[in-house]
């Protein structure tokens, strides 16, 4: 019985772990978002903000952008901060005027972001 006990408390063990390292903060799939959006290394970047998830990253030349995202169902939709305005810009949803659909989903320990404008990318939990 005792067997029986430690195996089920293992196998329990072992299905939460995997489930916590499938977890995804919203701030990390706005990273992934925008990592596949603009082409950046999610390490580069920085979490501002977790709620709402607001993240930033500085570009070699020195020049800095800010974004913004929301998590709506399996999507994701951004904006960026206007650095000439200094106000937020429009969310990017507006998907029959040309902006791109962005969606995620999770495979275990991989999180997969779906762009309809761009190569699909895969994310592990090292990645950020």
């Amino acid at each position: 019985m005792k067997a029986i006990l430690f195996a089920v408390t293992a196998a329990v063990s072992i299905a939460a772990t995997s489930a916590q390292a499938a977890d995804f903060s919203p701030a990390e799939l706005c990273k992934a978002t925008i990592s596949v959006e603009m082409g950046r290394k999610t390490k580069s970047m920085k979490t501002v903000n977790a709620d709402p998830p607001e993240i930033s990253y500085k570009r070699p030349d020195g020049d800095s952008f800010k974004y913004r995202c929301k998590i709506e169902g399996d999507r994701v939709v951004w904006r960026t901060f206007l650095t000439d305005t200094r106000e937020w810009g429009r969310w990017r949803e507006n998907y029959a005027g040309g902006d791109a659909m962005t969606t995620y989903s999770v495979d275990g320990v991989n999180l997969r972001i779906t762009n309809d404008q761009a190569h699909p990318a895969s994310f592990k939990k090292s990645d950020f």
